[in-house]
Formats: structure tokens, C-alpha cells, sequence
């Protein structure tokens, strides 16, 4: 047989039948998924009635559907999936019918053939009676559990005296945490702060050495005063000494030009 041939024909002919109902599938495909091509989906709803939209339906299916490299001598790849309305066991009891529809139709196209006995399953679970959607009784417990908790703190827990010991241990228990914790914060910040015996003697040793290189190397400020005064008193002196020994030159100079002047 023309495996490729004989997929490739019944592709066109889907094509034709269901035209954009049948929709290429480029999303996660589930585990273990073979495709001897592209992987398509159809979407399932009940028969349709007259004037009756496909969207007010509550049950809706997903059918993904690959052919593998021997169908349709070997089975194709199906997953049926909820849209909206069908709970696990619904997807399962579905599932086994499209399984029994495949061995019954192993060796022909069969593709249409498992979208019509879906579709006719779906019809049937419509018709058994009211339909419940997992997804909206979930979402309606969940809007109870709300209100109920909104309730409860609108009204506040009715005080007894077993639940208020109960809140007044857990209250002490959390009060003496609290000092605890702030003594010990107190304590590691006073040890922090205090010098061991070794540090402070370093410290003052370290202080007595600034002292010390502060007088060697320094001059106070009325030391400095004390030492320019003595300079301009030394330099004083010594311009009245050169001053005084002018004179007593200019004076033995004049002696000279007289006695000259005598011989």
C-alpha cells in the first residue's frame, strides 16, 4: 500500500469536507505523539439546532489527530481533549469509543469517521440529561469558600474563654520573644562597643606616643613668640656693633689726614 498516497487523499478530501474546521495544530503535542506529518485539530460540538449558536452549547471537545507512517493499516495518533463541559471520566468514556471505531475501520480512511461517532457521543451526553461543567462548579465553590471567609471576618470569631487563652499564651509567648531578642541586641551591642584589656592598653600606648612626638617635634605658640623675639634682639645688636665699628674707623681716618697735614 501507498502509505503517503493514501494520506495524502484523505487530507484533501477533510480539506474539502470541513474546510476551516480543520486547522493545523502548532501547540505542545502530548507525550509519545507520532506523526508521519502535520498534526491537525478539529473542534467537536453537538449537531447544531435550527437558530441555535455553536457557543451556547456546554460541551465541547478538541480532537487532535496525526497519521502515523503506516495508517491506515495501523491506528492514528488521537488525543480528545475538554473545551468546555467534560470532566476526565467523560474524556475517557469518549475515548473508548473512538478506540473501538478504530479497530473497527483499520486499513480504510477513517478520520471523518472518528469525527462523526465523537460528535454523535457528544450529542448523547447532551441528551442524557443536565450538563455540569467541571470548570463552573469549581469556580462556584470556590465563590462560596470566598463569601464564607468574607462572612467570618465581617462578624469577627465570637470571644470564649477557651480561645482566649489560647490567643493570650501565643501573645505572652511572642511579648518574651520580643524582649529576648532585644536583650541579646543589647548585650552584643555593649560587647562591641567595650575594649579588651589588651586593646585599651594599646589604645593609651598608642596616645602616650602622639604625645610624645608632638612636644619633641613641635613648638608651642609661645615658644614660637619667645624664639622670634630673642632673634630680632640678636639681630639688633649686631647692627648697633657693625654701626659702632664704622664710626671708629671714619674717626681714625680723620686722625691720619691731620697728622698728614702737620708733617
Amino acid at each position: 500500500m501507498d502509505y503517503s498516497g493514501e494520506q495524502e487523499m484523505e487530507l484533501e478530501a477533510l480539506e474539502a469536507i470541513l474546510m476551516d474546521d480543520l486547522i493545523e495544530y502548532e501547540g505542545n503535542l502530548p507525550s509519545g505523539w507520532v506523526a508521519a506529518g502535520k498534526t491537525y485539530k478539529v473542534i467537536i460540538a453537538p449537531d447544531e439546532e435550527d437558530g441555535a449558536d455553536s457557543g451556547d452549547y456546554p460541551l465541547k471537545a478538541e480532537l487532535l489527530f496525526a497519521h502515523t507512517p503506516k495508517y491506515p493499516e495501523e491506528p492514528p495518533s488521537l488525543k480528545l481533549r475538554s473545551v468546555t463541559g467534560l470532566s476526565d471520566s467523560d474524556l475517557a468514556e469518549a475515548t473508548a469509543v473512538l478506540d473501538e471505531q478504530v479497530q473497527a475501520n483499520l486499513g480504510m480512511a477513517m478520520i471523518y469517521t472518528l469525527i462523526g461517532a465523537a460528535k454523535e457521543w457528544l450529542q448523547g451526553r447532551v441528551s442524557s440529561g443536565p450538563v455540569v461543567d467541571p470548570e463552573v462548579e469549581r469556580r462556584k465553590a470556590e465563590d462560596a469558600a470566598e463569601r464564607k471567609r468574607a462572612e467570618a471576618r465581617a462578624h469577627g470569631t465570637p470571644v470564649t474563654l477557651a480561645n482566649f487563652m489560647t490567643w493570650k499564651a501565643r501573645y505572652d509567648a511572642e511579648v518574651a520573644a520580643a524582649k529576648a531578642k532585644a536583650a541579646e541586641a543589647l548585650k552584643d551591642d555593649d560587647k562591641a562597643k567595650r575594649l579588651s584589656g589588651k586593646a585599651w592598653f594599646l589604645r593609651q600606648a598608642a596616645e602616650g606616643a602622639a604625645a610624645d612626638d608632638d612636644e619633641a617635634g613641635l613648638l608651642s605658640e609661645d615658644d614660637e613668640e619667645d624664639f622670634d623675639a630673642e632673634e630680632i634682639a640678636a639681630t639688633g645688636i649686631e647692627e648697633e656693633d657693625e654701626e659702632a665699628e664704622e664710626e671708629d674707623i671714619d674717626y681714625e681716618d680723620d686722625d691720619d689726614e691731620g697728622m698728614l697735614d702737620e708733617l
